[in-house]
């Protein structure tokens, strides 16, 4: 079969050789001079010399013998991996048994060959350089690929931050106009939107932790929603109760999910629940057939608290939201202890 011709090389390869023999040192060069490999071969002998050279000279390649006087290879391949890790190394041995090599593999060198098999060196040379070169652009790449990620972190922070911002400045001038609005219809609006801005605002912080997740909690973020609107207020007697699963969803439902339950439960507070007392009970999870229930229940409603609940002024908000989830709200006549109940494929909102 005839021989492959070998790859040449684009520029003069600078190899150290570590050999205390001249005359093995002068074959060496002779084989890859035969193959046409453009080197420059730097010849050291002992260990102060080889350290000297790796550490202030930067190499394409080093071979090494594994047998020298007051030395040996492995302390070689030790040095070389402390001072120049990313610099292949072939050991060139006339004695280097099977043992011995794979210890040398295992410790880092590249390859080896026997000094009676020099013919084979071009070969290993090329090949050793090539592996070499593919883990550095392996590691430019995954260096690049971290830069990138820093800077889309960076960009992630900038963009909480300011969001957050926004949201504290709109929520801080919707307090100015609570404050400076004499008709009561009009304070209860602006009360209105500024609970849903602080929804929005809740939902935004359990989202962007510092890290940019890409699930929301939303069992978490409803149960706290619960908790924070029955204890804010004035004169309350509501008793919250939970039945809730493991429940995380795609951040881009987020927005929408934390006001369809902002709007959910305000309707609830706001007009079912006579002189304000009674048991809010909320239950949140995956059914059977991989769809998402959210239920509002009580001991009992009156047909009169449902209807003020479902027929409130944010009806429409309820709705819009619902088709954007692809939801279904059903406010059940029959069950006098559900408010409502809603229900939506996991699928569309994970």
């Amino acid at each position: 079969m005839d021989q492959q011709p070998l790859v040449q090389s684009d520029r003069v390869l600078r190899i150290l050789l570590l050999e205390d023999s001249a005359l093995d040192a002068e074959l060496v060069s002779e084989a890859l001079a035969a193959a046409a490999l453009p080197v420059t071969l730097e010849r050291v002998v002992s260990k102060a010399e080889f350290t000297e050279a790796v550490h202030h000279r930067r190499w394409d390649l080093i071979l090494a013998d594994y047998r020298l006087p007051a030395f040996d290879g492995l302390g070689a391949l030790e040095i070389a991996r402390d001072l120049a890790p990313a610099t292949p190394f072939v050991f060139v041995s006339g004695a280097l048994g099977e043992e011995v090599a794979v210890e040398a593999l295992k410790r880092g060198a590249t390859d080896y060959v026997l000094k009676e098999r020099l013919d084979r060196l071009p070969a290993t040379v090329l090949r050793a350089l090539a592996e070499a070169r593919e883990r550095n652009e392996k590691l430019r790449a995954q260096d690049a690929l971290h830069r990138l990620l820093d800077q889309r972190t960076a960009l992630l922070h900038e963009l909480d931050h300011r969001v957050k911002n926004n949201l504290q400045l709109l929520l801080s001038l919707i307090g100015m106009e609570i404050r400076q609005a004499e008709d009561p219809p009009v304070r209860q609006v602006l009360g209105r939107m500024k609970e849903r801005l602080q929804a929005l605002a809740a939902a935004h912080r359990d989202l962007y932790d510092g890290q940019g997740a890409t699930r929301f909690d939303a069992a978490r973020f409803a149960r706290e929603l619960c908790e924070e609107l029955a204890a804010a207020l004035p004169d309350v007697r509501i008793v919250t109760e939970f039945e809730i699963g493991n429940v995380e969803v795609g951040a881009a439902k987020a927005a929408p999910m934390a006001l369809l339950f902002n709007e959910i439960v305000v309707n609830a507070l706001s007009h079912a629940y006579k002189e304000r007392h009674g048991k809010l009970k909320l239950t949140l999870r995956i059914q059977d057939d991989d769809t998402l229930l959210f239920r509002l229940s009580d001991d009992a409603f009156s047909p009169e608290e449902k209807s003020a609940a479902k027929h409130s002024a944010s009806g429409t908000i309820l709705k819009a939201l619902a088709r954007q989830l692809d939801a279904h709200v059903e406010w059940p006549q029959d069950d006098p202890a559900t408010l409502v109940r809603i229900v939506m494929p996991v699928r569309d909102v994970g």
